[in-house]
């Protein structure tokens, strides 16, 4: 949920008044489910929730912040490699496909004690999709006897698969993405070197979502749109544009302005598909999901990077509206 200088939160406000109007009535529920896309904020609110359950009178939000406050846990999937001793976990370090049992056993050992700066105790899970499935068994426990003044928060980006049992014994928040003001605000705040092009190009990837956008910041995506632009008013009959994207993203220094095209190609299409004839939807929705599965092969089995935007290329044309005469 990104924060300006100011301190005001950017979206999410219907959210934000369930929440504070549950904290003021003293109804606080001892489970939330925050459900909605990846990067969207989630992450963000859940501990602008945790301040204002321990630390209503912001003393504490450093001590939040660096997660070191003794009633404030975050569980979330470990890295691969454990750190060494006197080593702090690295950002970047790769990380385990889930949130293990072992993870949840050891913060309920947590629960049979009482806070000790604070009245209450906050849990987050972040996100909740990833835990096994004996781990979401363990949770539900403590979820269907919640320790007095305990809080869990659980995030989640897919929250159909979570299970019926623990969104039962939750209350659900559903965030919807960022309207386009709301995304160039919430961008504003890390681009200040970027250019208009750049920007605007960053806030239709993103599709409401900050964190998304984010993750294309530095690798020119508006010269990848203006290509996509490009094909889908005229198509790309001579290979020109083929020729020029090989060019742009198969040297070896472009391997994340590669990723970053075939993250992008599936969304572009999805987003222009409203553009076309009804008739066609049929069409167009066949192309999203072999462009998705292209994208997803061609990085995961190493596949010929020329061949792959010639194929990605030739999907895209599917959008093309303007058909040459014959």
């Amino acid at each position: 949920m990104p924060e300006t200088d100011d301190g005001h939160y950017i979206g999410h406000s219907k959210c934000w008044n369930m929440f504070k109007s549950a904290l003021n009535r003293r109804k606080l529920h001892h489970g939330w489910i925050l459900s909605g896309t990846k990067g969207i904020g989630k992450a963000g609110f859940a501990k602008r929730m945790a301040c204002s359950i321990l630390d209503p009178n912001g003393t504490q939000k450093h001590l939040i912040d660096a997660s070191t406050h003794p009633d404030f846990h975050i569980i979330s999937r470990p890295p691969k490699e454990l750190p060494k001793e006197g080593e702090g976990i690295d950002p970047n370090a790769e990380l385990k496909r889930s949130i293990n049992i072992d993870q949840i056993r050891k913060v309920q050992t947590v629960l049979n004690v009482k806070p000790s700066m604070s009245d209450k105790r906050v849990i987050i899970i972040d996100a909740a999709d990833d835990m096994e499935r004996a781990s979401a068994n363990a949770l539900l426990k403590s979820l269907e006897e919640p320790p007095q003044g305990t809080i869990f928060i659980l995030i989640s980006h897919a929250s159909e698969k979570l299970l019926p049992t623990i969104k039962s014994r939750c209350q659900m928040m559903r965030f919807d993405p960022l309207s386009e003001d709301q995304m160039i605000a919430a961008l504003n705040m890390y681009l200040s070197d970027s250019s208009d092009a750049e920007r605007a190009a960053l806030v239709r990837a993103g599709n409401g979502s900050p964190g998304r956008a984010l993750t294309f910041l530095g690798l020119d995506l508006a010269e990848i749109d203006t290509i996509m632009d490009n094909i889908r008013a005229k198509g790309d009959p001579n290979n020109v544009l083929r020729t020029k994207l090989v060019k742009l993203l198969t040297l070896k220094a472009a391997q994340a302005k590669y990723e970053a095209f075939l993250r992008r190609a599936p969304s572009y299409i999805a987003t222009h598909a409203h553009h076309l004839p009804v008739e066609r939807f049929n069409e167009v929705s066949d192309t999203y999901a072999k462009a998705t599965s292209l994208a997803s092969r061609a990085i995961g089995l190493s596949l010929d990077k020329p061949a792959v935007v010639f194929e990605m290329v030739s999907l895209l044309s599917v959008l093309q509206t303007h058909k040459p005469s014959r």
